[in-house]
């Protein structure tokens, strides 16, 4: 979607999810007694962001500070893992790199957060050496974002040196915000505080759409920008530009997660502005991917199928193939169990939901391979489908039971179940186990393949030859 390079600028940390299941109360105190699943590592701050683009397809590079201990060198895989090209990590044995440890029920439940912040005077201390780095970089830029997390790395210095090299090279500069005074993004294309920033450095409630727009337009003008964003949660963004403020409402459907809702919206800006989109625009497909972001659990990178879609109006749980693998891997890791299923849902109808409704109880995401029309013909004859595959994935992804829908044209979907690596597999009616195609690669994996019962008289052709008859 995108191959521009941007650079993010600020606080970079080392996210840890710890999964385990939760089954009793430790008889030494009155806390849950957490057996391990498996632990997850994930850039955090300015590294979350930086790899939001480039799960955009752009080419992100990414400065800040990290400490000569393990923690800095597991962001550095972490990092590479997440596609980051060019890494300008400034390394100081004197400091301490920042990390947050999550630990979490198998219910995706938050039991403790453990943070280690370093020392926010000993990171500043080296904003020289900072600049060094990044001032010689932006001329080759498309766009910059500064993400201060208030660690330290976002000097009120380093904010406006860059943003001052920004302004001269005409190179858009996203600001992603945390300190109460704004002062220092002064002469920034784009600030993007939240609700409760806003209102903080505002100083009064911004209950409202009127409210808010007061308030962007108030910042906006004070700081010099070309447009102030608010992000509001459920409330959607406001968006103020010199000639007129716009209210963008939220398309977030079921919120499973807020973690790193922000760095979505900064990365999808900043990859927008650096491919020349009017800002209006690039806000608007920055609030489709927060959308998505928030739909998922833990802290999710937004993948570039899955915004295409979505801003193309189709559901984001309709993925391709490789994004929808992305995703599955990420959910194993967090300890999920994926069942996957496959058929041509040619005419949905109540023995479909059944089948369906009967899988999703067997793990915690549902992934549905639907046959293209092209597969379909070849395996029901010239006359079908009835339905176009595009109307059959968006019946399916409207469905609360299923959480991906991925095309294939294949008679089987063998190649989806080896990419997918699904824990079960699931089929409806009366097949045995040889007769259903994968089975043999879950079952080798330590997985389960069942057939479910089909509801008596329902089925796609009966409901034809009924129609014919």
């Amino acid at each position: 979607m995108f191959d521009n390079r941007v650079l993010v600028v600020g606080d970079v940390m080392l996210d840890r999810h710890i999964h385990g299941h939760v089954r009793r109360i430790s008889p030494e105190a009155p806390v849950p007694v957490v057996s391990l699943i498996g632990e997850v590592r994930t850039p955090g701050g300015a590294g979350n962001v930086a790899a939001g683009l480039a799960g955009l397809g752009c080419q992100a590079g990414l400065c800040g500070l990290v400490g000569s201990d393990a923690e800095g060198e597991l962001l550095r895989e972490t990092l590479a893992a997440k596609g980051i090209a060019h890494l300008e990590l400034v390394e100081r044995p004197e400091l301490a790199t920042v990390s947050k440890t999550r630990i979490l029920s198998e219910a995706h439940q938050q039991l403790l957060r453990l943070d280690r912040d370093g020392d926010r005077a000993h990171f500043a201390a080296f904003e020289e050496d900072v600049l060094a780095r990044v001032l010689p970089l932006i001329e080759s830029q498309s766009a910059v974002v500064l993400a201060d997390y208030e660690k330290g790395v976002i000097t009120p210095k380093v904010a406006r040196s860059i943003i001052a090299e920004c302004r001269r090279l005409g190179v858009p500069c996203v600001v992603d915000p945390k300190k109460v005074d704004f002062a220092p993004y002064a002469g920034a294309t784009i600030v993007t505080p939240n609700l409760l920033e806003a209102e903080r450095t505002i100083g009064r409630p911004l209950p409202d759409d009127e409210a808010a727009g007061r308030a962007a337009e108030e910042l906006r003008e004070a700081l010099g920008t070309d447009a102030m964003l608010i992000t509001r949660g459920p409330q959607g963004m406001t968006l103020a530009l010199p000639d007129a403020i716009y209210h963008i409402p939220s398309q977030t459907r079921d919120v499973s997660d807020v973690t790193g809702a922000g760095d979505t919206v900064v990365a999808v800006l900043a990859a927008c502005l650096g491919a020349e989109w009017p800002i209006a625009d690039a806000c608007r497909i920055a609030n489709t991917a927060a959308g998505i972001a928030v739909g998922r659990p833990g802290t999710y990178v937004v993948q570039t199928g899955e915004l295409q879609a979505a801003w193309g109006g189709l559901s984001p749980k309709i993925l391709r193939p490789q994004d929808a693998a992305l995703q599955l891997a990420e959910a194993r890791r967090r300890g999920r169990r994926v069942v996957f299923t496959n058929g041509c849902f040619d005419i949905l109808h109540a023995g479909h939901l059944s089948c369906l409704e009967g899988a999703k109880r067997l793990g915690d995401l549902l992934v549905v391979g639907l046959n293209s029309d092209a597969s379909v013909r070849g395996l029901k004859g010239p006359t079908r489908p009835v339905i176009r595959e595009s109307d059959r994935a968006s019946l399916l992804a409207g469905l609360a039971c299923v959480d991906v829908v991925v095309l294939f044209d294949d008679p089987t979907p063998v190649a989806l179940i080896e990419a997918f690596e699904p824990d079960v597999l699931v089929k409806g009616g009366d097949y045995t186990l040889d007769q259903i195609a994968g089975a043999d690669l879950v079952l080798a994996r330590g997985g389960r393949v069942i057939a479910l019962p089909l509801v008596p008289g329902l089925s796609t052709t009966a409901i034809l030859d009924r129609k014919a008859g």
